[in-house]
């Protein structure tokens, strides 16, 4: 009681006009913020996160099918339409360019995407609106999906043409290689890892300085500092043969059209807001 008093009695003094201009109160319920919209960042993310969740259990329940025709449609229909290849790409099955981010190989795969994609895709949302996230998302996946095909074909030139990759030194020791791999015009890749590393760059180049951490090390490292040294590390490893299961090429496109897509259409924007 004390409290509500204390309150008012201070505001009774003040010279209030009991008619307050039509256009203020308009501006003033344009600049309060709607509940919705506080909520829509972590809203939309963890959607993005059951979608993906939701389409990995289909392909769980794809295979504890006990019926061979029912497993043989299910996984024809996951093959075609959620996962990129050289097949779907002759088929002119387009969309795997996008509809691989929502299927994930196993477990670990779906936990660290879904985990990354939970601690910047709000972020992106809040700095850059859902429709340039959702742009950059789809734009990182058709770039991954372009470059990984682009690398995997000029692996298969030099396995055809009988060439190794030069050996690369840092500070004269000679990095570790991998066996040359040539994927197979089946092989399947999956994953949004592609889409995830576009959003955390994108981020990156607003916030370059703002800290990370990475599990499992215990020091955050700065987010610029940070985004450089996994693209340093996926050509690296590509260059090398190293990793082969990992979609390298895809990494990097997905960041590298994180940062063009920053440089050419966020960066003149957020200077205005900030001015």
């Amino acid at each position: 009681m004390m409290l509500i008093f204390n309150l008012a009695r201070p505001c009774a003094r003040l010279r209030i006009p009991l008619i307050v201009p039509r256009r203020s109160i308009q501006n003033k319920a344009r600049e309060a913020p709607i509940p919705w919209q506080q909520s829509q960042p972590y809203a939309t993310t963890y959607g993005a996160i059951a979608v993906c969740c939701s389409v990995y259990a289909y392909n769980l329940y794809a295979d504890r099918q006990n019926d061979k025709k029912q497993i043989r449609w299910h996984r024809d229909f996951i093959d075609k339409n959620l996962a990129i290849s050289e097949e779907n790409y002759n088929a002119g099955r387009w969309w795997t360019m996008v509809t691989h981010s929502a299927m994930h190989a196993n477990e670990v795969h779906l936990a660290f995407n879904m985990v990354a994609l939970a601690s910047f895709g709000p972020m992106s949302i809040m700095m850059f609106g859902l429709p340039s996230t959702a742009l950059i998302w789809v734009g990182s996946s058709l770039a991954g999906s372009w470059l990984m095909r682009a690398g995997n074909s000029y692996k298969a030139r030099q396995a055809r043409a009988g060439t190794t990759p030069k050996e690369l030194e840092i500070f004269g020791h000679q990095l570790p290689h991998g066996q040359p791999t040539v994927r197979d015009p089946a092989h399947k890749s999956v994953g949004a890892s592609s889409s995830v590393l576009g959003l955390f760059a994108t981020v990156a180049c607003s916030t370059p300085k703002n800290p990370v951490y990475v599990f499992p090390l215990p020091v955050p490292f700065p987010m610029g500092a940070m985004a450089v040294g996994i693209g340093l590390a996926s050509a690296v490893a590509y260059t090398q043969d190293l990793l082969p299961g990992l979609g390298h090429m895809a990494h990097l496109g997905g960041m590298a059209f994180g940062v063009l897509y920053y440089v050419f259409a966020l960066r003149r924007r957020i200077q205005l807001r900030r001015f």
